[in-house]
């Protein structure tokens, strides 16, 4: 379970960014500030991901 929390993590910020996309009305700073957070969180997992696999070799 522990292993699975980035992943976890990856596909709940993928639905977040999906959703924020589908109900936003205006494309205004707030929007591409969210966007961004989501993007940098999905990145800081997949590092987190490498890391652990470089770890367990």
């Amino acid at each position: 379970m522990k292993h699975n929390i980035p992943v976890i993590i990856i596909i709940a910020s993928i639905i977040l960014i999906i959703i924020n996309v589908v109900t936003t009305d205006e494309f205004d700073n707030g929007f591409w500030m969210q966007t961004l957070s989501g993007v940098l969180v999905i990145f800081a997992m997949l590092v987190t991901i490498r890391n652990r696999k470089k770890q367990i070799k």
